[in-house]
């Protein structure tokens, strides 16, 4: 499976529609009192399933990621009881079926994996690919690690080990931040409607007031840059309550 392609549902793809109509329908009606402005709803709809196939992609690695941190932890543990990579990898497998049932991304890439060792495939190999496949820094990372680890040798079991401790402390600071900001992020969500409402509620209520800014020249270009200014609030707006670590 490719992670960083997200194949959209009838669901999604009705919420695009639907979406693109009313965002199209703002646009003209709103902004510059035209329906000559529905011609741009193909450009509306090409971006909303954009933004929702990006949306698709982040939470296919997110949900990944917190699969593959709990598939580590299995496989530190195993690793710590004596068990082979091989077998603690195997048995991480029937782990995380009891764990997340059937419906697991990670999983069917243990299903596949496990399938490939037993054919003789380097584990390091096998892991790499896997990594490769997903683009989560941490996942990368770790087949890195795990990598260096076993051409290395020593004390192949501690370091990976300390590496899963590291990578569940970095984990769960990250949840933790996420809770943190969860409100904001509402609150932002409510606020990118407020400019709308206010625009709709003047153009109702005060139609004679706000006729000066449509059908001309000044005016098309005072919505244009009004319509710029707020697109550009809301995608900053959105950057600043994505944060990474």
């Amino acid at each position: 499976m490719d992670y960083e392609r997200y194949s959209m549902t009838l669901k999604d793809w009705g919420m695009v529609l639907l979406k693109s109509i009313m965002a199209t329908a703002i646009i003209a009606y709103l902004f510059y009192d035209s329906p000559v402005l529905c011609i741009a709803f193909p450009v509306v709809f090409v971006y909303f399933a954009r933004s929702v196939r990006q949306e698709g992609v982040e939470r296919q690695k997110k949900k990944l990621t917190e699969e593959f941190m709990n598939a580590l932890k299995i496989l530190s543990a195993n690793l710590l009881a004596g068990y082979s990579v091989e077998n603690a990898w195997k048995e991480a497998e029937n782990e995380m079926r009891m764990m997340y049932g059937e419906d697991s991304l990670m999983l069917s890439e243990l299903v596949e994996m496990n399938r490939q060792i037993r054919m003789n495939q380097p584990f390091e190999t096998v892991l790499g690919s896997f990594a490769e496949r997903t683009g989560v820094e941490d996942i990368e990372n770790f087949a890195d690690i795990f990598s260096f680890a076993k051409r290395s040798g020593g004390k192949f079991v501690d370091i990976i080990e300390s590496t899963t401790y590291r990578m569940w402390s970095k984990y769960d600071t990250g949840r933790q931040i996420d809770v943190a900001v969860s409100a904001k992020r509402l609150e932002q969500r409510l606020m990118n409607y407020i400019p709308i409402v206010l625009l709709a509620f003047l153009k109702i209520a005060s139609a004679d007031y706000m006729s000066a800014l449509y059908k001309n020249m000044a005016g098309v270009i005072f919505m244009t840059v009004c319509l710029v200014a707020y697109a550009a609030a809301i995608k900053l707006a959105g950057r600043f309550l994505s944060i990474e670590i």
